[in-house]
């Protein structure tokens, strides 16, 4: 029934308790190469927002063997392109290259992640460029309310800051800070590297060993981020924009860690909710009452946990309108829980989806790094579609029960505070914040 074949996994651990995963998988002469690094920007020290990130892009520009340009040179000689992208939980490095030229490319990722050359005029460059750019992104609207439903949903969770940073934080980051946190971090006791392709495994393997073979740490860093809690209150933010005309809408409430054992019917239950046209929010909003022309809603689960989210924009007098529609909604959702129609639809619909999402080497790596980073069982992917499968009502409706229940529910409105505040006054307190305050 899965229609999904994984390719036999082979496992090894270095003396260094850096993790390898490879799977020999037939099809176009590529290899692709992960590395996961476990410090992703909930390891950013208290003050530091997007010391994670920064880390990240300063090792991309150059190591001490090959500093800025040669490095790009070196990479484009390779055939492939490697980028580096933090969120919450985890860095990851990866490119896809011809198979001849694994080696080399094993080589100068083991370069970015042990050796980075860190360099001063470099971090200064990329800490003024990330600076500029939130800078820009606080004229945005959708990403303000994006950045408060982190900050006032997660509260003093490491989650509660976007992995970008925060421009007040940035500016104070210190070259030495890089240096430290790399050095902290950046460890092999904390890392796996994952090969997808055509390959050689015993000669992959004997690679990997050769190149990352020299990377060392000092005892310690490996910090664990601790679960997220459960917030009790209910709650409205505003973020004050007193010129605008349109509302941006966002609604969040307790979630799911990745690795919960509900994690099908938090699948299922979102897709059925507020996963495409044919959504309930969007017929409840958009299709019946014209209050927007889009709304989407999903449980987002990260390691230590997450927030089911419902976003939206509408004009700033509908506002109320729309928050009062979408609650009501998953309320309702949360007593009846889906049809047996809406069930039959979304589990095919999304069972369907699964094979095609991996007919490439890269999505295999990136779904076997998805896998370590959560610590996800062996069938994670063979028996997702069994999973859906099971996925029944009643298990929709006591998901949708814990986290719709009022404890916790945060309301995020940017937007005109004056003409925002009493239309939501009655879900919870009220707070007005500054652009500035969540930027």
């Amino acid at each position: 029934m899965s229609g999904v074949v994984q390719p036999p996994l082979v496992r090894e651990r270095l003396p260094s308790g850096l993790e390898v995963v490879v799977a020999r998988r037939a099809g176009i002469p590529l290899a692709a190469i992960r590395l996961l690094l476990r410090a992703g920007s909930a390891l950013d020290p208290p003050g530091r927002a997007g010391l994670a990130s920064l880390v990240a892009l300063s090792a991309r520009r150059g190591t001490r063997r090959l500093p800025g340009e040669r490095l790009d040179a070196a990479v484009e000689a390779t055939g492939g392109e490697l980028g580096i992208g933090v969120d919450e939980d985890a860095a990851v490095a990866g490119l896809s290259v011809p198979v001849g030229e694994l080696g080399r490319s094993l080589g100068l990722v083991a370069d970015v992640a042990a050796t980075p050359g860190l360099a001063p005029a470099e971090v200064a460059r990329l800490r003024r460029r990330e600076v500029a750019g939130l800078a820009h992104d606080a004229s945005e609207p959708g990403v303000l309310a994006d950045r408060a439903l982190l900050r006032f949903g997660y509260g003093d969770h490491p989650y509660g800051h976007p992995s970008e940073g925060l421009a007040r934080d940035l500016r104070r980051t210190t070259r030495a800070e890089v240096v430290a946190f790399h050095a902290l971090r950046w460890r092999p006791s904390r890392a796996t590297v994952v090969l997808v392709g055509p390959i050689d495994v015993p000669a992959a393997l004997a690679l990997v060993r050769r190149r990352f073979g020299g990377w060392r740490a000092a005892p310690g860093g490996d910090l664990e981020v601790a679960p997220v809690s459960r917030p009790r209150d209910r709650r409205v933010v505003i973020v004050d924009r007193p010129e605008q005309g349109q509302a941006q809408i966002r609604l969040g409430f307790p979630g799911l860690p990745r690795a919960s054992a509900e994690h099908a019917a938090g699948v299922v239950a979102g897709a059925v909710l507020g996963g495409g046209f044919t959504s309930r929010l969007m017929e409840a909003i958009r299709v019946d009452r014209g209050l927007s022309y889009g709304v989407r809603g999903r449980f987002a689960s990260a390691r230590a946990g997450g927030l089911f989210v419902v976003s939206s924009f509408t004009k700033v007098e509908s506002a109320g309108e729309l928050v009062r529609v979408a609650l009501a909604e998953l309320a309702r959702f949360a007593d009846e829980g889906p049809t047996a129609e809406e069930l039959d639809r979304m589990r095919a619909y999304l069972g369907g989806l699964h094979p095609l999402s991996l007919e490439t080497h890269e999505a295999w790596a990136e779904k076997l790094v998805e896998v370590e980073l959560y610590g996800l069982g062996p069938d994670e992917v063979t028996g997702f579609r069994e999973r859906l499968a099971a996925v029944d009502a009643a298990a929709c409706r006591a998901l949708s029960a814990r986290s719709f229940g009022g404890e916790g529910r945060l309301v995020v409105a940017v937007g005109p505070a004056r003409r925002l505040a009493p239309q939501l006054e009655h879900l919870g307190p009220v707070t007005v914040v500054a652009p500035g305050a969540v930027m």
